[in-house]
C-alpha cells in the first residue's frame, strides 16, 4: 500500500509537470484530465473503478464548469490530494470543497 502511494505521488508530479507544459487555454483542460486520472486511481483503492470514475468526473465537471472558480485554482486541482498544496490557500477553495461534498453525496449515499 505504501509503495502504491509513492507511485501515485510520482505519477501526479509527472502529470502536473506535463500539464504545466501545455501552455495557453488548454491548461485548465489538461489539469482536468490529470485531476480525473489521479482521482480515479486514488478513489478506486476504496471503491469500484466505476464508482470512482463517476465521482471524479462529477467533481471535475462541477469545478471546471464553474465560472466562479478561478483558472489558477482549476490548474491546481491535480494537487488536491497534497495537503500542503497552494490550492488550500486560494480564496475559492470553498467552492471546490462544495463540489467535492455535492458529488460525494450524489455518488455514495443510497437513495431511499
Amino acid at each position: 500500500m505504501k509503495m502504491n502511494k509513492h507511485i501515485l505521488r510520482g505519477l501526479t508530479v509527472l502529470f502536473v509537470g506535463l500539464a504545466g507544459c501545455s501552455g495557453g487555454n488548454g491548461e485548465a483542460s489538461g489539469a482536468k484530465s490529470v485531476f480525473v486520472n489521479g482521482c480515479v486511481q486514488q478513489e478506486s483503492a476504496a471503491r469500484s473503478v466505476d464508482q470512482a470514475s463517476a465521482y471524479c468526473n462529477c467533481v471535475a465537471d462541477e469545478v471546471f464548469g464553474d465560472g466562479d472558480i478561478s483558472d489558477e485554482t482549476k490548474k491546481l486541482m491535480p494537487t488536491l490530494s497534497d495537503k500542503g498544496s497552494r490550492i488550500y490557500q486560494r480564496d475559492d477553495i470553498t467552492l471546490v470543497r462544495g463540489a467535492l461534498m455535492s458529488c460525494y453525496t450524489k455518488n455514495f449515499y443510497k437513495k431511499k
